[in-house]
């Protein structure tokens, strides 16, 4: 049995938390490293493996969360991860001393308020931040020195043995096959994610006399008035979708809308191990992720979203789309795989070298 060498803790499982506690868990064993994960709160659902809750309420009363987090502590860890900085902050109340302290910024704005900036001035001396790509890494640098880059990262493997083909995917999601091309939006309907322009985009392409259909996969407060928006276009709401990532073959291209403050683009990760091309905007968070595997856009426009869109559908035409998609998956094993994220931690958990390979 390994010993406990890294203390894990989120202040929820909310999407994408319940994913990233398991890769880091998988990585950090990789590593030999054994961890225990704390979550704050309460489990949204099933709780996620290998995590314990203290079920906490109200993480506003930091002093009792810092209070409860060392008495639950079974180990003395050499190493602490924080998610987000309310993690970082019950577990500087809770009086632990652990040599090496992550906080982990899984978007912009990290030392946005004046309270933590002074903050890190008062006690972070000791304390190596971290952001989920290099956008929010650079952000952290006007505030910290020597910031890291902690990717967020996939189970590949599982997640390519789970997923759906297209037919099968179509009909778990209700939905009917046809000869159209099939564009997904994955994800919450809210401002920052922009999905108007998805509906706009496809208003241009139909205009256009192209044969599209749109698949909205997820919730929100827009919804109703997206559906008033859609109400003459070819566009589908399913709802909510647990594990949507499970469907994203039933799409011919997955389009990402969001505005600037999208991090990181984790169903872009998802839809790279599906196999499925992604259009996405002048976003940092999903171009790190994509890379030269993606199509852009420049203005978040919908005329400039649906020729993004047909110039990724005439590369599948031409075959360069396959070539794309190779590379999308070889860029996914390199740089976000549980391997590359071991071989991240290792460093920080004092282990040589990855132990262990799942592959």
């Amino acid at each position: 049995m390994t010993e406990t060498v890294v203390l894990q803790i989120a202040p929820n499982d909310h999407p994408p938390f319940a994913d990233i506690l398991e890769t880091y868990q998988q990585a950090l064993a990789l590593v030999n490293a054994g961890v225990e994960t704390l979550v704050l709160g309460e489990p949204r659902g099933e709780p996620v493996p290998g995590c314990r809750y203290l079920g906490l309420t109200d993480l506003s009363r930091v002093r009792a969360a810092g209070k409860a987090l060392r008495q639950q502590l079974a180990g003395r860890p050499r190493l602490a991860i924080c998610h987000r900085y309310r993690a970082y902050r019950v577990l500087r109340a809770s009086g632990l001393r652990v040599p090496v302290v992550v906080a982990v910024a899984h978007e912009f704005g990290f030392f946005k308020r004046r309270q933590r900036r002074l903050e890190r001035r008062l006690f972070a001396r000791d304390v190596h931040f971290a952001g989920v790509s290099p956008a929010v890494q650079a952000e952290l640098a006007r505030t910290v020195a020597d910031p890291l880059c902690l990717p967020n990262a996939l189970d590949l493997e599982s997640v390519r043995a789970r997923s759906l083909g297209r037919e099968a995917a179509l009909a778990r999601l209700e939905v009917a096959g046809s000869d159209a091309f099939t564009i997904g939006l994955v994800g919450r309907l809210v401002e920052k994610k922009s999905p108007e322009l998805a509906i706009e985009a496809l208003r241009r392409l139909r205009a256009r006399a192209e044969n599209v259909r749109l698949l909205v996969i997820g919730d929100g407060p827009l919804r109703t008035a997206l559906q008033s928006q859609a109400e003459d276009l070819p566009v589908t709401f399913c709802g909510f979708v647990p594990e949507a990532r499970r469907y994203l073959q039933a799409l011919d291209l997955l389009l990402l809308t969001s505005q600037e403050v999208e991090a990181f683009g984790m169903v872009a990760l998802e839809a790279m191990a599906a196999g499925v091309p992604v259009v996405a905007g002048p976003t940092p968070g999903p171009q790190f992720v994509l890379g030269s595997s993606g199509f852009y856009y420049n203005r978040r426009q919908p005329d400039e979203i649906a020729d993004a869109i047909e110039e990724a559908r005439r590369a599948g035409e031409s075959g360069e789309l396959a070539e794309r998609l190779d590379h999308a998956l070889e860029r996914a094993e390199r740089e976000f795989s549980i391997q590359a994220l071991a071989g991240r931690l290792a460093p920080l958990t004092g282990a040589g070298q990855v132990v262990q390979d799942f592959r």
